[in-house]
């Protein structure tokens, strides 16, 4: 069973992804608000993926993205968010993130579903 730690500062479409992940069989270690508890987070449990937003408060996904690479290498990461520019989503492959999707993942539609666990499967491999 893939291990995920889910970051977004939202704490409802935090939940909402944790129950999509658990509905698919993922064991979701903790939920993160901001790049500072995801850091904590990730460093206490070394997920096999961190599933990370982009826009946070205190640290963004781009900031703690970088902070999680420094901290392990091997860290797979993979960014979900709203945000979705070519600027953004290329930064964030540059800085080591395994892939990018597009919010929202929707709990009842199967293209969304399949998207989030193909790229999570492949992120933990």
């Amino acid at each position: 069973m893939n291990r995920v730690l889910v970051v977004d500062d939202s704490a409802f479409m935090a939940r909402s992804v944790a129950i999509v992940l658990k509905d698919m069989d993922f064991e979701v270690v903790a939920l993160a608000h901001d790049g500072f508890q995801g850091v904590e987070k990730y460093e206490e449990l070394r997920p096999d993926v961190v599933l990370l937003d982009v826009t946070m408060p205190n640290m963004d996904g781009v900031e703690c993205l970088v902070k999680l690479r420094e901290i392990d290498n091997d860290a797979r990461v993979v960014m979900l968010s709203a945000v979705h520019d070519e600027e953004t989503v290329n930064k964030c492959l540059e800085y080591g993130a395994i892939a990018f999707l597009q919010k929202p993942i929707r709990r009842g539609n199967a293209e969304d579903l399949e998207r989030l666990r193909s790229t999570l499967e492949t992120a933990a491999h």
